[in-house]
C-alpha cells in the first residue's frame, strides 16, 4: 500500500474535496493537485548525534551570515519585515 498519493482536485469526490479544503482552511481550486503523505516520525536524535547535528546547523548559519556581512542592517531588517508580512498574509 502506498504511503503517498497525488490527485488532481477536480478528480476527487466532493466530500473528499471538502475534507481537504477544511484541512487547508480554504476551498480547493479545480486545477490544483493534492499530495498526501503518511509516515511515522523518527525519534529525535540524542547525545552525540544531537550535538553533531547542532554543530552542523551552527556552521550552516555562520556560513550564511558571512555572505551577508556587507549588507546594511537596515536592509536586512526590511527583508525580514517583508518575509514576515508575506507569511502572515499568505497563510491558508
Amino acid at each position: 500500500m502506498p504511503s503517498s498519493v497525488l490527485h488532481k482536485a477536480s478528480d476527487l469526490p466532493p466530500d473528499i474535496q471538502q475534507a481537504v479544503g477544511r484541512l487547508l482552511g480554504r476551498q480547493l481550486k479545480p486545477e490544483e493537485h493534492i499530495s498526501v503523505m503518511a509516515y511515522e516520525p523518527h525519534p529525535a536524535p540524542t547525545g552525540t548525534a544531537r550535538a553533531e547535528l547542532a554543530a552542523r546547523l551552527r556552521g550552516r548559519i555562520e556560513k550564511t551570515a558571512a555572505k551577508l556581512k556587507d549588507v546594511p542592517e537596515s536592509e536586512l531588517d526590511e527583508l525580514i519585515d517583508e518575509a514576515v508580512d508575506h507569511v502572515r498574509h499568505h497563510r491558508p
